[in-house]
């Protein structure tokens, strides 16, 4: 839900009845890593009209989390990302969502588990993160990250999230096949 400020304004001219402005603040997006996701999901969240703040240290997850009501973790290194998860469970941020494999989700899992954070908050981690569209370039990935947020914000149960699915993310189709996109198969 998008944070709100209410002021009261009213003009020089006599006004029988004060007026209400409400500004919506712009979606506060942390997103924690570099990289080319990270420089899309920035593009795209401010193309949006959000506002992203991307973080490599712990430090800057601690001062930026407050303001975040979407934390996005990128980061491959457990000594950022562990850290960082866990800061995000236990913050006001609505959506957290972690990208990587199945095999990396279970290992940030085992992390925050054998740090002191509980299996039920440790699983409400979107992870992988991303709506299953296929995406395999860096500015793909991040529209599906993207998607995800929004879905999730506006309450979208049935999305395609991949965090819901299991097997592989990225499904190899053999070339020549009906299920490759983008070959045309001529009998």
């Amino acid at each position: 839900m998008p944070r709100t400020r209410r002021a009261v304004a009213s003009s020089m001219r006599q006004v029988s009845r004060p007026t209400i402005l409400t500004a919506v603040s712009p979606h506060q997006i942390l997103i924690v890593g570099s990289g080319d996701v990270a420089a899309s999901l920035e593009s795209i969240s401010a193309t949006l009209g959000w506002a992203p703040a991307v973080v490599t240290t712990e430090a800057d997850v601690t001062s930026r989390l407050p303001d975040a009501e979407s934390v996005v973790v990128l980061s491959h290194d457990e000594n950022l990302d562990g850290p960082a998860l866990a800061a995000a469970l236990t913050s006001s941020a609505s959506y957290v969502g972690a990208m990587g494999s199945r095999r990396t989700q279970e290992r940030r899992r085992d992390w925050l588990l054998a740090n002191g954070v509980g299996a039920g908050l440790a699983d409400s981690i979107r992870g992988p993160a991303g709506l299953d569209i296929g995406a395999e370039t860096p500015a793909e990935i991040a529209v599906a990250i993207i998607a995800e947020v929004i879905a999730f914000r506006r309450g979208a149960a049935d999305a395609g999230f991949l965090s819901d699915r299991s097997g592989p993310i990225h499904v190899r189709a053999t070339p020549g096949s009906s299920e490759c996109p983008g070959d045309t198969v001529v009998p």
